[in-house]
């Protein structure tokens, strides 16, 4: 409680025994009127105001955004990863394995039963292969870190070996997979024509 609240609850009799004068109670109340409407008024100003300034923002983070697409900076990164030199050593090594993966990718037609399961089988191995790829990327940004790293050139030709090697384990099991199918079908022959 404030001092000004405790005099006049202390001296109630000396407030209270006058009588308001005429109109005093009509004006009062008119002037606290006129102060809350204008502070309702001024009010307004700042609220307004604070909604413009986040409706500016989120318009111009809106823009922002899509003005810098994630693809743009996906493209960015690959290009970064893309532009790294590697000795000719290393880009024969990487041609090498390339072709050798494409060649056992085409040899899947010739071993596969048929255009469907071809099909299937080198989507899988396009599967197996982007994992190496991916990882491929990862090494790539290391390298282009720290080129003089011999364990890093290692990876990188490990990694192209891998491939070669992923194709050489699909096409031995189709292999596989159509020598027993000949095998059964020579039994079977076998079976029927004694």
């Amino acid at each position: 409680m404030s001092f000004l609240e405790k005099k006049i609850k202390d001296n109630t009799d000396f407030f209270d025994d006058q009588p308001i004068p005429d109109g005093h109670r009509k004006r009062f109340t008119d002037r606290l009127d006129k102060i809350q409407k204008q502070e309702i008024k001024s009010e307004r100003w700042p609220n307004f105001m604070r909604i413009a300034a986040v409706l500016i923002i989120l318009i111009s983070g809106y823009f922002v955004i899509r003005n810098i697409s994630l693809e743009k900076v996906g493209d960015a990164v690959l290009s970064g990863v893309t532009e790294i030199s590697f000795g000719s050593e290393i880009e024969n090594v990487f041609a090498y394995y390339d072709a050798l993966s494409q060649q056992k990718i085409d040899e899947i037609d010739e071993l596969a039963p048929n255009k469907t399961e071809a099909a299937r089988i080198k989507q899988i191995a396009q599967a197996q292969l982007q994992d190496l790829d991916a990882n491929l990327a990862k090494i790539e940004k290391e390298y282009a870190k720290y080129p003089e790293n011999d364990r890093l050139k290692a990876a990188l030709v490990n990694n192209k070996r891998k491939k070669a090697e992923i194709m050489d384990n699909i096409l031995r099991q189709l292999d596989e997979a159509k020598s027993s199918e000949e095998n059964q079908e020579i039994n079977t022959s076998k079976i029927t024509n004694p």
